[in-house]
Formats: C-alpha cells, structure tokens, sequence
C-alpha cells in the first residue's frame, strides 16, 4: 500500500509548539491523527490513514541582512525562490520516494504552507505542476509575480489541480482584536505578537489572486475566517479544513463534502 504524501513549508512550525517560533504549532499532527480516528481521510488510503508528511524547515540565516526565508519563499521572479522550488521538486521529493511507500504521480503529493509559506507552496506547486497535484495557502502573502503567473502559465500547468486559500482579518462588524492574551500563554516565545493586522492588510493580493484563478477557470476553495489573526494559534484553529479538502469526501465536479 502506498500512501500520498504532504510537503510542509515552514516545517518546524506546523507540529511541536516547542519548536515553533512563537511558541504555538498548527498541531498538524493531532489534526490528521483525529480525522484518521473519525474515518474522514477517505481519499487517502482504504485504512483512513494519514497522508507521509514531510516538514520543510525555512532557513534561519540572513543573506546580506535580508531573511533567507523571505528570499526562498519570496517572488516567484527571484533566483532564490526557483532555486528552493526546484530543490523540492527535483532533490527531496525523489529521495522521500525512494526511501517511503509514496504515491508517486502529482494526484498524491500536496504541498502546503501559511503566510508567506503558502505563496511558495503554490510556486512550486505552478512552477513544477508534473509532480504536485495541490496546494494549500493558509493566510497567504501573494506577491506580483505569482499572480503573473497564474495569469500567464499555459492552461496545461493547472489541469488536474486543487487549491485551497483562506485567511482571517477585518470582515464587517467582525475584527481582529488587537490583542489575544491567549497568544501569549505559552511555555515558548510568551512575546507572539499575533501580527493582527497582517491578514487584513493581505486582503488585496488574496483577492486579486482569486480573480486570476476565476478567469483561468481553475478550482479552488477559499474560506473567510472573520476576525481570524495571523500566527500559528490561529491556523491551528482551522487546520483540519484544508486537511479535510485534500483528503476528504468530494463529490462528482471534485468539490470537497463538509
């Protein structure tokens, strides 16, 4: 039995709280052990099983002052970014293939990732579209370029892919708060700052992107978390919803089934 496979950005962020750098994980691995639980991983395995993940840490150094993250999960037009998106695709994924059980056509491998993390899973998944079948942007900060893309790359690149987007912020009567003391309690990083505004401000280039990919006519999901915040307490609250979009029930036209 072969199983599909998840590529995570910002790896040490998405299970241990401890490894985290605010302190708070998105417990991605007690979301997929529950789901498994309730027999709601149907697309995954017969057995229910969770998906093999792999966790990408982003690189903590600097390059001439600036984050080596913020350059690899950057615009898709800059050096780094292809050079990390190609990394992925062409190095790490055939050494999870040869080592695990893996599905090995793009229909079982999925890439994820927030913030600017969800911008580099949906580069790799556009820029290498013969090996990634879907892409989840959780809280996503799309830049110029990736929107060019989706509005520019052949029809080819998007037959056969799945995209899920969604983000908090300001929605009518509902706002971020500024402060959630709930961020702060924690055995790590008591100083999480919560970044309340970031997912408001994140709004334009969410919904420019939604434009290119509604004149693309390529699906995808997006939900609207009113009042969400940005960090990793809040996609923790939720991540069981793009889980549930790339391993759960779809009905005839491939729309996940709540």
């Amino acid at each position: 039995m072969n199983f599909p496979v998840l590529y995570c950005h910002d790896g040490q962020n998405a299970i241990q709280d401890s490894s985290s750098w605010t302190g708070s994980s998105w417990r991605l691995a007690g979301a997929l052990t529950r789901l498994s639980e309730r027999k709601l991983l149907t697309r995954t395995t017969e057995t229910n099983s969770p998906p093999i993940v792999v966790l990408i840490p982003s690189a903590e150094d600097k390059v001439l002052f600036v984050p080596r993250r913020h350059l690899e999960y950057g615009d898709s037009t800059q050096t780094f970014a292809r050079a990390h998106a190609d990394f992925v695709a062409l190095t790490l994924k055939p050494l999870i293939d040869a080592k695990f059980r893996t599905v090995k056509g793009k229909e079982g491998n999925a890439v994820m990732g927030t913030s600017l993390g969800g911008q580099a899973s949906l580069h790799l998944c556009l820029r290498h579209p013969e090996v990634f079948g879907a892409a989840v942007c959780m809280s996503p900060a799309f830049s110029a370029g990736v929107l060019a893309s989706v509005a520019t790359l052949p029809e080819a690149t998007f037959e056969g892919k799945i995209i899920y987007l969604d983000n908090g912020g300001d929605v009518d009567e509902v706002k971020v708060p500024l402060v959630d003391v709930w961020d702060h309690v924690t055995t790590e990083h008591w100083w999480n700052p919560g970044y309340w505004w970031l997912d408001s401000q994140l709004q334009m280039a969410v919904d420019a992107m939604k434009f290119a990919l509604d004149a693309r006519n390529v699906k995808y999901e997006y939900k609207k978390i009113a009042g969400g915040r940005h960090n990793e307490r809040a996609w923790a609250c939720r991540i069981h919803k793009p889980m549930l979009f790339l391993y759960g029930d779809r009905d005839e036209d491939g729309n996940h089934v709540a």
